[in-house]
């Protein structure tokens, strides 16, 4: 009875204890913070990319703005950690003019690239990429899908996660094109 008495009373490894309930919780914040923190740098920094892109379209200095430069030149505005064939195999552009007698714009997808699937890099059908003509209200829509730094950490930080673990940077933008 002494002995485990004694046990009981003994107090030196008190602090471990606290360790160990306290570092995962601790080490979750920061790995959650650091996954959080490079989601809205990669995300700024997209933003950034497809607008440069945009300003290109719109004052039509694309010589032929294909599905496929587009998506190159703003991989190459230097927006990305990976390189730039995965970084144009992880997107997908929607766009499309908008009607100006109605002013209906057609929904974008909601789908993002399938990583799963085999990459395609033929151009997309005409009802998901056209560049439209002069004085046209274009609508664009671009998802890129980045892989997290740590899985674990997503689902506590509430990024859109999808299916395959990755998470979906979405822009929007709009411009007209310009005459000539």
């Amino acid at each position: 009875m002494t002995t485990l008495r004694a046990f009981l009373a003994d107090e030196s490894g008190e602090a471990a204890i606290e360790f160990l309930f306290v570092f995962p919780i601790l080490f979750l914040i920061f790995t959650a913070s650091v996954e959080s923190s490079m989601f809205m740098a990669r995300y700024v920094m997209f933003e950034r990319a497809v607008d440069l892109a945009v300003r290109q379209l719109r004052l039509g200095t694309f010589v032929n703005p294909t599905h496929q430069t587009l998506k190159r030149t703003i991989c190459r505005s230097g927006m990305m950690i990976e390189s730039v064939n995965d970084c144009m195999n992880s997107m997908k552009i929607w766009m499309q003019p908008v009607n100006t007698n109605t002013f209906a714009m057609a929904a974008p997808p909601r789908s993002c690239v399938d990583k799963s699937q085999p990459i395609v890099t033929d151009e997309p059908p005409a009802n998901e990429y056209a560049t439209g003509t002069d004085n046209d209200i274009m609508l664009m829509r671009i998802c890129m899908k980045a892989d997290p730094m740590f899985p674990t950490t997503a689902v506590s930080v509430k990024m859109p996660v999808e299916t395959d673990g990755s998470y979906v940077m979405l822009v929007t933008t709009t411009f007209v094109n310009e005459p000539g």
